[in-house]
């Protein structure tokens, strides 16, 4: 199988499990429930980042928009903005003065790839960034879900500081 198509992508305690397959006792069925938990399409509640002083940020603002998928075969896409993002001066979908592409840069951050469940750790192989820096990394994020909501924590660089985010998530579909 190709490793462009990486559609073995959870590691149980047993063995490798292909989602597309029904769960058995040769995948782990524990292992299935847990990555199946995530599969779906979230829509940001918070997102908020821990300075190494205790205090709490809000890298894009209180009111932050963002959607997260995961797909059964394996994919992730993460798409995190400030909300009222303010408009280009043109329609030109390259265009516009490079302080205005800037301050877009800086309120948008999208990234797709593969995803692998180890536990109560989600690692997210990126392909494409918005960021070019993460484009062939991995992105690892601790998670728990109770029903409907969804929290994933990482330990990310952000303005020269490391800080750990908390992204609260709630399923949509």
């Amino acid at each position: 199988m190709s490793s462009e198509f990486p559609h073995q992508f959870v590691h149980g305690p047993l063995v490798k499990f292909c989602f597309g397959r029904a769960p058995s006792l040769r995948c782990g069925i524990l292992t299935w429930m847990v990555a199946a938990g995530l599969v779906g399409r979230w829509r940001l509640l918070s997102w908020s980042n821990r300075a190494g002083n205790g205090a709490n940020e809000y890298p894009f603002g209180e009111r932050a928009e963002g959607n997260l998928v995961y797909t059964p075969g394996g994919w992730v896409t993460v798409t995190l903005a400030k909300a009222d993002r303010a408009q280009l001066s043109t329609d030109d979908l390259v265009g516009g003065g490079e302080g205005e592409r800037a301050e877009a840069y800086s309120s948008y951050i999208a990234y797709c790839g593969t995803y692998e469940v180890e536990g109560n750790v989600v690692i997210h192989r990126v392909r494409m960034s918005l960021f070019p820096n993460w484009v062939g990394s991995e992105q690892v994020r601790d998670f728990e879900v109770s029903g409907d909501e969804l929290v994933l924590r990482s330990r990310v660089k952000l303005g020269g500081e490391l800080v750990v985010g908390e992204l609260r998530w709630i399923r949509d579909e």
